[in-house]
């Protein structure tokens, strides 16, 4: 049985307002259960148009991107506690939309306000430079804000990552236009309705549920100055191509297969335990997941023991009881390309190890057992590409320099764990891996937990890095004055 959700926006909002019902009505399925949730009403071409010129009046003629930041500040700092005042209503969103256990989507609210009370704060911080260019010149530089921008999130993390794009635009004085995943609006519509009730002028956010037609609309369209987009690989190179013609600022978050390294010195126990949470919190959907398990030969076994150990202690079922660890996937269309990798995979000979199916006590909804599989050969495609759900593998390494060769060995480079009581050696690996963020005897990068800390990766895992006084980079431009002192 889904719960009743509070408040629901089912609509665009554009200029200030949440418009009428257009053309096609969407219906959005709870995926623990597969009931109908909400009847959603995608914006149309003429509405995203209407989004970007409302964006754009607001940043060229409105008071927003020219209010002192102290004061642009305030009002984020407002927005931060209103989410707070909202956080069960969003946190049910994200639970019967996205399929996030209870706990889980508590904690991802609260993350999503400190994200707005973090930029509240940051951006009085944010200076230009002056340089020393010579005794009769005086030479500094300005950051202004970039100007309007689209922001475009994915359907694992959806209020957090419209937390992560918009704190940072809005603290920067941009105007924008934010599409979420079709098959995640609500937390993002809501957010829309607790951001209007805050003071943003009109104009300065707007909300367009919608498709792919939407997405490359905004990567396209001239009015548009950048374009921070977070899903897919193969989606973010489209982005890119779009956006090239208009010569837009392009942040992509995309992709990972990412490596967790472990030798065999390491504290085995507490390395399962963390690799387990990272490979198959938020059911594995998460760019961030240490899919691949990369273990020194001689600890195979054991790790491998620990692992299996770790698996029986999550918790399989509805996401609205707190004592759930995982929940479902997406939709059954994703279930479906998880069981065909894995699938794929047995057929191929790869060793399973645990999972591999559906919940024999979970006869609906697109739950899958956390899946495990040993003795995964380098050039396997569950070593190269990414899965996205609940999947694993175990590769055996003989060397230090085997472990960086084979973490390394990847067209991603997002993020990584290495587990050594070797503190020297443990340092040499994480210097040596080429991903954006890497975590030491630890489950998360800083990163993940930190505002503080960029968030971003190298290779095919994007462009640019979002959180920290790092993100405010991408949200401005630079500008160089000289003055002639003679």
């Amino acid at each position: 049985m889904t719960a009743a959700l509070p408040g629901l926006r089912t609509t665009p909002f554009i200029d200030g307002a949440f418009a009428d019902v257009g053309g096609a009505v969407e219906s959005l399925l709870d995926p623990a259960t597969g009931d109908v949730i909400a009847s959603v009403s995608p914006a149309s071409e003429a509405q995203a148009v209407a989004a970007i010129g409302a964006a754009r009046r607001a940043f060229d003629h409105g008071d927003w991107p020219r209010m002192p930041v102290f004061e642009r500040g305030q009002v984020l700092a407002a927005i931060a506690d209103a989410i707070r005042a909202r956080a069960e209503d969003l946190a049910l969103l994200e639970c019967v939309n996205g399929g996030k256990p209870l706990t889980g989507a508590r904690r991802e609210v609260a993350g999503a306000a400190k994200v707005f009370t973090y930029y509240a704060g940051a951006m009085d911080k944010f200076y230009g430079d002056t340089i020393p260019v010579s005794e009769t010149l005086l030479n500094f530089t300005l950051r202004e804000p970039l100007g309007v921008v689209a922001l475009i999130t994915p359907w694992n993390f959806p209020l957090l990552a419209a937390a992560w794009k918009l704190a940072p635009a809005l603290a920067a004085g941009c105007a924008s236009v934010l599409k979420p995943s079709p098959l995640t609006p609500l937390s993002t519509l809501l957010l829309a309705e607790i951001i209007e009730s805050c003071g943003v002028p009109k104009g300065i956010v707007n909300v367009l549920p919608g498709g792919a037609a939407i997405g490359e609309l905004l990567a396209s369209h001239a009015a548009i100055d950048g374009i921070s987009f977070t899903g897919s690989t193969a989606t973010g190179v489209a982005v890119m191509r779009a956006a090239a013609g208009t010569i837009k600022t392009v942040a992509l978050e995309l992709g990972g297969k990412n490596a967790c390294i472990v030798f065999d010195d390491a504290d085995l126990a507490r390395a399962a335990k963390a690799a387990v949470s990272s490979a198959f919190g938020n059911a594995g959907q998460s760019c961030s997941a240490r899919s691949r398990f990369l273990v020194q030969r001689s600890a195979v076994a054991a790790f491998t023991e620990a692992v299996v150990d770790e698996i029986a202690h999550l918790k399989l079922g509805s996401p609205l009881d707190p004592a759930t660890t995982l929940g479902p996937l997406i939709s059954v269309e994703h279930w479906n390309r998880v069981d065909r990798a894995v699938q794929a995979a047995v057929q191929g000979g790869a060793p399973l190890v645990a999972g591999g199916r559906r919940p024999d006590d979970q006869k609906t909804g697109n739950f899958y057992l956390p899946t495990v599989f040993g003795d995964v050969s380098p050039d396997h495609p569950l070593s190269r590409d990414e899965v996205f759900g609940p999947v694993c593998g175990i590769t055996a390494f003989d060397s230090e320099a085997d472990a960086i060769r084979l973490a390394n060995a990847s067209d991603y480079g997002l993020n990584g764990s290495v587990w050594s009581r070797d503190l020297g050696r443990a340092l040499r690996v994480a210097k040596a891996v080429r991903t954006g963020m890497v975590a030491v005897n630890g489950l998360p990068s800083a990163s993940s937990t930190s505002l503080f800390a960029p968030f971003g990766g190298y290779k095919r895992s994007g462009l640019g890095r979002e959180l920290g006084i790092n993100a405010l980079a991408f949200y401005t431009e630079v500008k160089t004055v000289t003055v002639d002192l003679s």
